[in-house]
């Protein structure tokens, strides 16, 4: 797509295949009278007679339904935006978000789930902006014809269609499960090399390889505790005898579980805690080789970080870390959508919200470690600057394109500010009761135009 003039698309009843321009749309586009001009919807292109009209609206572009039900047989385009640009008109753009949509075809519905109203949110950003917003899985992905199966929302329910492939995909894929998977990798390495840069928040992060992203700069690297890789029992007991507070994370772990915290007690004592769905777990150790075979067996079953524990600041005793999205506009840029802090409940050492966290103002946090409101406002100008760090270091080191990242900062007794945790698909829930609707709705509002400017830019 390009930048050129939008215009509306109207759909007027004709058995035929043609649409109908204004004289001065088809001397912009340098057609002759009675000619054809190319037209692009997603990966679909077609060759479409054109009929000059003098009544036809200078603003839009008129299309046959006999037409329509060729691009689009199950879905009203009337909403989406038509772009001249290059001698051709570009119908969209359209957007795919790429999920796991599970279709219920006895009920005629798509399978409900916690993400699915999120979707539905973005769906009517994308209808207010011109675009057509649809979801899809991998596996409907057929690259011979270069379409897809796919969900619309159309007249207040999401509509099974098959569609063009998108003009750019964001990536919503929450499930880990799913994605390790090897035949969803082959193929999804597959659509990545289709997309390049019309791709963006492109499967998960891998705590060992964020680590050394953020290491190789010096910008971030002050800001991110000992980190090494799990080999085996022996180096992880030193590594868990040179810190008071050792945590063992999964590489590829979300939502907290499967977080391992020891602690010491005393020279001759050390506990852990392991983080389960439900429930945590706990015992105690003689030494750290024996805590460290303790442990063996669960971190041989999948890959582990070991990394240094740190004394953050506690919130009435509790741990706590402060979640800044950053989130790209419609100009490509970089802008902060919300920050907040996510407090552990009582006995808890993660803060996720999913494990019963509470969200709190971040004002609220602070005020109660600074006394005076100037040292408040230092403290979150350098939690937001270590945050936009991190943006720009990941984007470099990954060569990857991101929308948007959520970053878990820590605040130590000190002041110091600490990266726990960058996250490439952090959860967004579509209504709050406690904080600020139109933030909420900015977060799904701004991948959206992200996307647009994405596909406009090809």
């Amino acid at each position: 797509m390009g930048t050129g003039e939008k215009m509306r698309l109207v759909i007027f009843d004709n058995p035929r295949v043609f649409i109908r321009i204004h004289p001065t749309l088809v001397s912009r586009l340098s057609l002759r009278p009675d000619s054809t001009c190319n037209l692009t919807f997603g990966s679909k292109h077609a060759s479409v007679p054109v009929v000059v009209d003098q009544e036809a609206p200078t603003d839009s572009v008129l299309v046959s339904r006999t037409f329509h039900q060729q691009l689009s047989p199950d879905v009203d385009l009337d909403f989406v935006h038509v772009t001249t640009e290059n001698n051709e008109l570009t119908v969209g753009p359209l957007i795919g978000i790429l999920c796991n949509p599970v279709w219920k075809p006895k009920q005629g519905r798509l399978k409900n789930n916690n993400q699915l109203p999120g979707l539905q949110k973005m769906a009517e950003v994308g209808r207010r902006e011109g675009a057509l917003v649809y979801l899809f899985g991998l596996s409907a992905v057929d690259f011979r014809t270069h379409s897809v199966t796919g969900y619309v929302w159309n007249g207040g329910r999401w509509t099974r269609t098959v569609m063009p492939l998108p003009d750019v995909i964001y990536d919503q894929v929450i499930s880990r499960k799913i994605e390790n998977s090897k035949a969803y990798m082959e193929k999804r390495k597959r659509l990545s090399e289709l997309y390049q840069d019309r791709i963006f928040n492109d499967g998960f992060f891998d705590k060992w390889k964020v680590y050394e992203w953020l290491v190789s700069d010096k910008r971030t690297k002050p800001h991110v505790p000992a980190t090494v890789r799990y080999t085996g029992a022996q180096s992880c007991a030193r590594f868990i005898h040179t810190h008071d507070i050792t945590f063992l994370k999964p590489v590829h772990g979300s939502l907290g579980l499967g977080i391992i915290r020891v602690t010491k007690q005393g020279e001759k004592s050390l506990r852990y805690e392991v983080k389960h769905k439900n429930q945590q777990e706990q015992g105690v150790a003689a030494s750290p080789l024996q805590l460290a075979e303790t442990l063996r067996p669960r971190l041989v079953r999948r890959p582990y970080v070991m990394q240094q524990g740190l004394r953050l600041a506690r919130y009435h005793g509790c741990p706590f870390d402060v979640r800044i999205v950053l989130q790209r506009d419609g100009t490509g840029e970089w802008k902060r959508t919300k920050m907040f802090a996510r407090v552990a409940k009582e006995g808890d050492f993660t803060s996720n919200l999913s494990s019963g966290g509470e969200a709190l103002p971040v004002s609220t946090i602070l005020q109660s470690f600074y006394a005076k409101e100037a040292d408040r406002k230092k403290a979150r100008t350098r939690m937001n600057r270590v945050a936009t760090l991190v943006t720009e270091v990941m984007e470099a080191q990954s060569e990857k394109q991101f929308g948007e990242l959520g970053i878990d900062i820590g605040l130590d007794e000190k002041g110091h500010v600490w990266v726990i945790e960058v996250n490439s698909k952090p959860w967004k829930r579509p209504y709050t009761e406690k904080g600020r609707q139109d933030l909420v709705d900015l977060a799904f509002t701004r991948p959206i135009e992200y996307a647009i400017y994405l596909a406009n830019k090809r």
